[in-house]
């Protein structure tokens, strides 16, 4: 039973490191459009560090579960 219910959270887990990679690749195509739109340098570092970092977290959290 209780290997049921650990396999179960893992999953739960894995599904949201996965949720975790889409949101930073959207971040980061979300900065590039930003820059190539005219909304500046700044707005797309902006974006493009906030999904760097959370793909990193994503693959670190992955890793170590």
């Amino acid at each position: 039973m209780s290997g049921e219910h650990g396999t179960g959270i893992s999953r739960r887990y894995r599904v949201y490191q996965v949720g975790g990679i889409v949101l930073g690749v959207l971040f980061l195509g979300l900065g590039v459009a930003a820059l190539l739109a005219g909304g500046g340098p700044v707005i797309a570092a902006i974006a493009g560090i906030g999904g760097l970092a959370v793909i990193i977290v994503s693959i670190v959290m992955m890793v170590r579960s």
